[in-house]
């Protein structure tokens, strides 16, 4: 829908009134304001985050985030591209022919690189080159100018440029002030006392100052420039001094790479934004609402009456009252904004890379709405089940519960694998205490599994867990002996939604039977909950929603580990399963806050890896020659692989999005794309899979064909089986599915 603007009337939405913006947020209150449990010994990580500016530098209080899209720039050097999308930057600091200061780059469908076979349907990854089309700098920058970053929060950052190494006490006023925010419509610089210049490796074919379209702008001290780079693509470059000291913006083409300034130093705000092709309204908007930009934004969430509610309250800057906020939004925030909330649609989209295009939208307030919110608890829907079948997963749990559970998790010495171990014969509890109804059995398996859980709870295992007071989080100690991958990299921030995911689960399994217990771990398993997911800044022990993106809708698995194509989302199905583990601990405690959030945000998920993970043959997201893929492999911010971290076969990349099986999994992995799945790329390999990877296949078969996925289980019971499954499980979960 295209919004019509005259140049000269105040913006108003001419279909919604606007609405009363006051949502309550109870549900972002913290889990706890305590100190980790006790048991975790207080250490300092290796890694160290770099340039923090002086708000953070100093005896570090505010919790650095880890595994959030602009964390390139306090890793390593800082010179990794970030994401906020639709742009990407990057921190140049002579690397790139030359350039300094920050550069821009936003990729269309025309860069983008499909391989290995550009040709082949489906591809099997494609990614964007970054390519700095403008840069931003000042003459007074060398190759020993300066980059700080500070004000972290969900949604953005504050990146500071300087001409010259710091003293420690910040005392330099001449600077660049840039806010990254995810969705901006502007790439935004403040400039004080230096001298702009703009660069580009594209080079520059014309640069033209605008002025007889534009009168108000100009009234207002605005200068407009509509640069034309030799690919063809046309970029606006607005400036308006902020005193009357500084010179409007005299820009000059100095070489082909270079645009220089005649006017001396400046001190104002420089506004660059992209037109895309084809687009013809894109400058009027652009125009209309330039010196409006957002620094930020403030997270609101509730759930009440089974639907859930959240928005971004954007943090503005306005050119003038009447003009609103122009900003992106992806696929999955158009699909669910809600009815009333006063937001408007545009004609301007830009691609983002790995999440389809994205569509700038007129409003400060966005409010979403999740209506079919899931009612899953500990157990599936199991009174169709017929008594043959109960029969034989009698049978079978017995041998389960006879096993050895102490080799199934602390002999494993991996955080990650001890807590597959501990979830699946939690489950095998569930089963023969509600389903079986055997008191008996249960009690045994509720036993053994509280001596396998005794170690992790005391911390006295192989490799303990540890506080970072560095990064402020929880983390295997296995790094520190065999390297930053050890673990899956868990030492270094990775996989924690993966991981301790397993562990929640196990224990509300414990706690749903014995209160006692639960009490006595409450605060251990909530320093793991507060570690991936805690939901309030109040709480300094943690940086908030560690994992979970809320503007992306999922979580990032990459922690302090440096890239260039940005975070990374492997196992969306272990994403679901930390949320949906962090529910069931949320019921058994009566924490009623963390049931509502922990649905909510299980809503947002599956809303976000049906749009970009799991992509039914409708999908209009992902490009064209990917879809019949059917699953991303790894999600990057700038690529996508068909591929996993550990295989490239087809079982495994399709794998590691089931496991584990639980009843949360047909919420976010509908029957329409788990049938689409199956016929297109399962079915015709099954039969050459012969390992544990075949059980999983089987399980999520059940899903469309619960008949032949039993009868599977029952007719091969020695078939291998995945390490986070047990044949009870497989019997039951098979048993219980219904079309």
């Amino acid at each position: 829908m295209l919004v019509q603007l005259a140049s000269s009337a105040p913006y108003k939405n001419p279909k919604i009134k606007p609405m009363e913006f006051n949502i309550n947020s109870d549900l972002l209150k913290p889990i706890s304001l305590k100190a980790p449990d006790s048991l975790f010994s207080v250490i300092k990580h290796t890694v160290l985050p770099q340039h923090l500016g002086p708000s953070l530098n100093d005896e570090q209080q505010t919790p650095i985030p880890t595994n959030k899209f602009y964390d390139n720039f306090v890793l390593d050097n800082g010179r990794q591209p970030v994401w906020p999308l639709p742009y990407g930057l990057r921190w140049e600091n002579g690397q790139t022919n030359g350039i300094l200061g920050l550069s821009i780059s936003q990729a269309d469908a025309s860069t983008r690189t499909f391989g290995p076979d550009p040709a082949a349907d489906p591809a099997r990854f494609f990614f964007n080159p970054f390519i700095p089309s403008l840069s931003i700098s000042a003459s007074e920058f060398g190759v020993n100018h300066t980059m700080t970053v500070s004000n972290f929060d969900e949604f953005s950052v504050e990146l500071n440029l300087f001409p010259a190494a710091l003293d420690q006490k910040f005392e330099r006023s001449a600077h660049i002030s840039i806010p990254i925010v995810r969705g901006m419509s502007y790439v935004t610089a403040n400039y004080e006392n230096l001298t702009p210049i703009f660069g580009s490796v594209v080079l520059f074919r014309n640069i033209e100052l605008v002025t007889e379209e534009i009168p108000k702008l100009v009234s207002n001290g605005w200068q407009k420039y509509r640069i034309l780079l030799e690919n063809g693509v046309v970029w606006l470059l607005y400036a308006k001094p902020s005193n009357d000291k500084s010179k409007p913006l005299d820009l000059k083409l100095r070489s082909p790479n270079l645009l220089g300034s005649d006017s001396g130093l400046f001190t104002g705000i420089v506004q660059i934004a992209k037109i895309p092709f084809g687009s013809s309204q894109t400058e009027a908007l652009y125009d209309r609402n330039v010196g409006t930009y957002a620094t930020g934004a403030t997270l609101q969430v509730s759930n009440s009456d089974g639907n859930g509610i959240y928005a971004f309250k954007w943090n503005v800057v306005r050119g003038n009252e009447s003009q609103p906020l122009l900003h992106f939004a992806l696929p999955h925030h158009s699909e669910s904004f809600s009815p009333t909330s006063n937001v408007n649609p545009t004609e301007i989209q830009l691609p983002s890379i790995t999440n389809g295009m994205m569509t700038a939208y007129l409003g400060d307030n966005w409010v979403f709405v999740e209506k079919e919110l899931n009612k899953v608890d500990f157990l599936p829907t199991y009174s169709h089940i017929t008594a043959e079948q109960k029969a034989t997963i009698a049978q079978q749990a017995k041998l389960d519960v006879a096993s050895d559970f102490k080799a199934q998790t602390l002999d494993l010495k991996s955080i990650y694998f001890s807590g597959k171990g501990l979830a699946k014969l939690g489950m095998v509890c569930l089963v023969a205490n509600d389903f079986l109804d055997d008191k008996a059995l249960g009690k045994e398996c509720l036993d053994k599994l509280k001596a396998a859980m005794e170690p992790l709870v005391s911390n006295n295992i192989t490799f303990p867990l540890q506080y970072d007071s560095t990064w402020k989080g929880i983390i295997s100690s296995e790094g520190f002996t065999n390297g930053p991958t050890a673990d899956f990299g868990n030492t270094w921030y990775n996989d924690h939604h993966y991981h301790y995911g397993y562990h929640i689960h196990a224990a509300a399994i414990i706690r749903h039977y014995d209160e006692v217990w639960g009490k006595n771990h409450e605060e251990w398993v909530n320093s793991l909950i507060r570690d991936v997911a805690n939901p309030s800044s109040e709480d300094k022990y943690f940086p908030t929603f560690r994992a979970f993106d809320w503007f992306m809708g999922h979580s990032w698995s990459t922690g302090i580990f440096s890239s260039a194509d940005g975070k990374d989302e492997e196992s969306t199905s272990e994403d679901v399963n930390f949320y949906y583990a962090m529910k069931l601990w949320g019921l058994v405690s009566r924490q009623a806050d963390m049931v509502k959030l922990s649905d909510l945000m299980l809503g947002i998920l599956a809303r976000s890896l049906d749009s970009y993970f799991l992509m039914k043959n409708d999908n209009k997201v992902q490009p064209k020659n990917f879809v019949k893929n059917k699953v991303t492999g790894i999600l990057f911010e700038n690529k996508i692989d068909y591929t996993t971290y550990f295989s490239n076969k087809t079982e495994c990349i399709h794998g590691i999005q089931i496991l584990p099986v639980t009843p949360i999994s047909p919420y976010s992995r509908s029957s329409v794309f788990v049938r689409e799945e199956w016929e297109t790329v399962l079915a015709p390999i099954v039969n050459n899979i012969t390992d544990g990877w075949m059980s999983l296949l089987q399980m999520n078969y059940a899903q469309i064909n619960p008949t032949a996925a039993y009868d599977y289980f029952l007719k091969n019971p020695k078939g291998p089986l995945d390490d986070g499954l047990t044949r009870t499980w497989a019997l039951f979960w098979t048993a219980a599915q219904k079309l």
